[in-house]
């Protein structure tokens, strides 16, 4: 059950981040990397689109709610990374209801 809407929710907040300006595609770092080649794929392993595989990590609290997410993103050379994160931050919260403290945002790379 929670795979399941760990995915679910993972693929909304990806597709959310994605209409965000500035950012080019989501891209987990190594730690997501290595992390995602240790589990089945559950979406595309590409760096973009939504699904991408360690890019979007949902954490749960014990009572089965959200209580993080991480987000990993490639930012465009043209836009602030700073800027664009906040905006990243606020798209991912909104998606997935819930504070956006509880949203970390992870710049993984400039293009």
């Amino acid at each position: 059950m929670r795979t399941r809407q760990a995915q679910n929710l993972s693929d909304a907040v990806a597709e959310a981040v994605l209409d965000v300006p500035g950012v080019a595609c989501l891209r987990p770092g190594l730690r997501g990397l290595l992390r995602s080649s240790a589990t089945v794929p559950t979406g595309p392993a590409g760096g973009h689109g939504a699904g991408a595989r360690g890019a979007v990590l949902v954490s749960f609290g014990p009572g089965g709610a959200v209580s993080g997410l991480r987000v990993d993103v490639v930012v465009r050379a043209r836009h602030q990374a700073a800027s664009t994160a906040r905006a990243v931050r606020a798209a991912a919260a909104a998606a997935a209801a819930v504070p956006p403290e509880a949203v970390r945002v992870n710049v993984t790379g400039i293009v």
